[in-house]
């Protein structure tokens, strides 16, 4: 998996550099042996911006394994999938997140459960993934995503009803994307619930991202 990891880090890297995007990052890139990232989530586009930062393991839904293009591209980097329906499949998924994690990798969720435009702030968070980093006591980084958008050009979230693949095609006829990335301290379980570490967390990324792109 490591492996796996390392290479889905070095080709979505180059599929950024094809694509012309720019990645502004600020705070500190963790240098840490494993831990759960935890991002707001603007559409598909995260998923080559994030890769190509670290090498990490994603957590998509699992209807996303059948979506053309998008559903091949994820699956390609053995992720976890998640299934919020059955019950037994969640909590596997879960034991699946602590080992990925203790094994010293990193595992990437968007916790809004959903992507949005961003306009108005980030999402509540859902609180399941938490309990893998408490699980564990791992460490939670949290990292906050904007796009910076050209006047005139492409929107690069992706959201609500959407069509993926027109919107696909926008962004790629784009000359230039830019990204910005700020990575935030790394946040440790001591001893909260999930619901109250994902709402402390929530509490602190949203504050920021606020700053960051809304301010």
């Amino acid at each position: 998996m490591r492996r796996i990891s390392r290479f889905t880090h070095i080709w979505n890297r180059g599929i950024a550099k094809i694509i012309n995007m720019r990645v502004d990052v600020s705070g500190n890139i963790p240098d840490l042996s494993g831990g759960l990232v935890v991002s707001n989530h603007l559409g598909y586009i995260d998923i080559v911006v994030h890769g190509s930062l670290l090498p990490m393991r994603y957590s998509p839904k699992a209807d996303i394994s059948r979506w053309p293009i998008l559903g091949w591209y994820i699956g390609l980097s053995r992720p976890i999938w998640i299934d919020r329906e059955a019950k037994k499949a969640a909590r596997k998924a879960l034991r699946d997140f602590a080992k990925t994690m203790k094994r010293g990798m990193y595992m990437i969720v968007y916790p809004e459960g959903t992507s949005s435009n961003g306009k108005s702030g980030i999402l509540p968070f859902r609180s399941t993934s938490f309990e893998a980093a408490i699980t564990g006591n791992l460490p939670i980084i949290p990292m906050l995503t904007s796009y910076k958008e050209a006047p005139g050009g492409p929107e690069i979230c992706w959201y609500g009803d959407m069509k993926l693949l027109p919107h696909i095609w926008n962004v790629l006829k784009a000359p230039a994307l830019e990204a910005r990335i700020r990575f935030l301290d790394p946040v440790y379980p001591e001893g909260r619930s999930r619901k109250e570490l994902a709402s402390y967390v929530h509490g602190i990324m949203d504050r920021e991202y606020r700053k960051l792109a809304l301010g």
